[in-house]
């Protein structure tokens, strides 16, 4: 017979597992419902009861973004192609949120590992200060950085410009990735650099072949918080751009809000495309992330 310590044991393993299921769902629905709202045909979006599974999926939605051709209804059901939208530019808006995610996050992570390297490899005055006064920098809130950011941008001459926004995310993503690299390169053992330069390898060497591996877990980290924050920012966005071909995907999506009329289909297709990037990401770097602070870097 079953004894009941086995039992009680699956049975709390099932209830753990039903519950950590249900919590996933409802921490999911918005996207499952954005994504079931992005395949609906605009006469099923509004239909009374709503269906959370399309009675007839379409990817007119996702179409009219790839293509910049956007339609709507008359009365009648007729179909009306309005031509220029802002559905043309999403492309655009979709490419200039990678440019300026990728060039703020390479950025700050080629400058936060070498500084982090150079606080827990050197000596020099005032170097045990500078991690908590950079991780100071990013706790005041990114707002008050605003404005004299745009000043400082109107005076370079690049306002409007892709670079000025990444200018601007370095300023915010910099401190914390500079203060974690700084506490991820205290837990790399330094007896493995000795041992590499009494080996006979050059400082760069070593820290090319032996640092940079050992605190890939760490820059991995700092690269994913540099990248959401820059992937998600509105505030900067909104502030330093103003032409149509220069926006980004969190400031171009809410030119779908046409004063009382909001294009439902059009708008949840477009969050879908936002956030499938970056769920793409977790999922890729999801063993990196788990690794341990140094894992495997004396062995022997």
């Amino acid at each position: 017979m079953m004894s009941w310590d086995f039992l009680w044991r699956h049975t709390g393993r099932a209830v753990i597992f039903v519950t950590l299921c249900g919590l996933t769902f409802v921490v999911c629905f918005p996207l499952v419902w954005a994504l079931s709202t992005s395949l609906k045909p605009k006469t099923e979006i509004f239909a009374t009861p709503p269906t959370l599974i399309p009675k007839a999926p379409t990817f007119e939605n996702y179409a009219a973004l790839v293509t910049g051709r956007q339609q709507y209804f008359q009365s009648g059901g007729q179909q009306v192609d309005t031509g220029a939208t802002p559905a043309q530019f999403f492309t655009r808006w979709f490419l200039n949120s990678l440019v300026v995610t990728l060039g703020s996050t390479l950025i700050s992570i080629v400058v936060s590992t070498l500084a982090a390297y150079s606080l827990t490899r050197f000596r020099y005055w005032g170097r045990t200060f500078v991690p908590y006064f950079s991780l100071l920098g990013y706790m005041v809130p990114s707002i008050i950085f605003v404005f004299p950011l745009f000043l400082m941008m109107v005076r370079l001459e690049l306002t409007d410009t892709l670079l000025s926004l990444v200018l601007g995310y370095v300023s915010i993503t910099l401190p914390f990735c500079m203060w974690l690299m700084w506490a991820f390169m205290r837990s790399i053992p330094i007896e493995i650099e000795e041992a590499a330069l009494v080996d006979g390898a050059t400082r760069m060497q070593v820290f090319r072949d032996v640092v940079l591996p050992t605190a890939l877990p760490g820059i991995i980290a700092a690269a994913i918080f540099a990248m959401i924050v820059s992937w998600n920012d509105y505030l900067f966005g909104r502030v330093f751009l103003n032409s149509l071909d220069n926006l980004t995907l969190t400031v171009g999506v809410m030119l779908f809000f046409e004063g009382t009329h909001v294009d439902w289909g059009l708008l949840m297709a477009a969050c879908v495309l936002m956030t499938v990037p970056m769920a793409f990401l977790f999922m890729g770097l999801q063993r990196h992330l788990v690794a341990g602070f140094g894992a495997g870097a004396v062995k022997g």
